[in-house]
């Protein structure tokens, strides 16, 4: 009898960590249609997710750029899919977007970007900058494969495909706003080492008072860059003693943060737009 209730845990913590199904999927795709019968939205499924938007080019967003972003991601990062079934909502505008999201999730956004909710398992999304939708992409994906990690790498990774490009058929970052800020902070003296960055908790990194996104984004483009970002990514993810990422980064570097940061801040500091 306890050997069969073992078997039944497991059969069935499977089947919670499982992707929606493609009726499931189906399923939400018709109950949002009625649900938004005669107001200009489009709805699609596109697996992973139920795609809704009111911007005129929906579908090519869901078809392309989402599906485009999503199979690099899955390629080149992420094994498992989201294990909830997650809506993407792409406004028009941002006074749509705003609207939209005050509206159907009850929350006057802080951005006028878009962002991602966990407790709504919705990406909402003003498509005027699309770079959002790939950055918050990253974090349901997070949450499914890598569910200890960091804020640092959980925003640097999304911070770095904010500005995606592919680079032989794989998801690349490219230099993008976050530079000017890092290399003021880096001018300035007022950016705290590296190792400051990978020791903060969850609430320090958001609440912290210098741009710790920019930082955290162009250490993850440094290896990018040097062909250390998936080395990186594998050995963090299976460290089951290295909370912050502290160590394996500095097995990866070959090198102790001490004597890397004066190289890494002179390689920002020489990056331009």
């Amino acid at each position: 009898m306890k050997t069969s209730l073992v078997v039944l845990g497991f059969l069935l913590s499977n089947v919670a960590m499982a992707e929606p199904t493609r009726q499931q999927l189906d399923d939400r795709a018709k109950e949002l249609e009625t649900k938004l019968a005669g107001r200009g939205f489009t709805i699609l499924v596109e697996p992973p997710f139920v795609v809704v938007g009111n911007a005129p080019n929906t579908r090519k967003i869901a078809t392309g750029f989402l599906r485009d972003k999503r199979a690099m991601l899955e390629k080149d990062f992420f094994a498992k899919r989201p294990d909830k079934l997650l809506e993407v909502w792409l406004f028009k505008n941002e006074k749509a977007f705003r609207k939209g999201a005050k509206e159907f999730f009850h929350d006057p956004p802080d951005t006028p970007f878009g962002y991602y909710s966990p407790d709504d398992s919705a990406l909402v999304m003003n498509v005027d900058g699309l770079g959002t939708l790939s950055h918050e992409l990253v974090h349901p994906y997070m949450e499914i494969n890598f569910p200890e990690v960091p804020a640092w790498f959980n925003e640097g990774l999304a911070s770095l495909f904010e500005y995606p490009s592919e680079r032989k058929g794989h998801i690349i970052g490219l230099v993008n706003w976050r530079l000017p800020g890092v290399k003021r902070e880096i001018k300035n003296d007022t950016l705290p080492p590296l190792t400051t960055l990978l020791a903060t908790s969850t609430d320090a990194f958001y609440n912290a008072n210098w741009d710790s996104y920019a930082q955290a984004r162009y250490l993850v483009y440094y290896l990018q860059e040097h062909d250390l970002l998936h080395a990186f990514f594998t050995k963090f993810q299976a460290a089951t003693d290295d909370k912050t990422g502290i160590a394996t980064l500095e097995s990866v570097l070959g090198e102790d943060l001490a004597t890397f940061e004066p190289k890494w801040r002179r390689w920002v500091m020489a990056l331009h737009q």
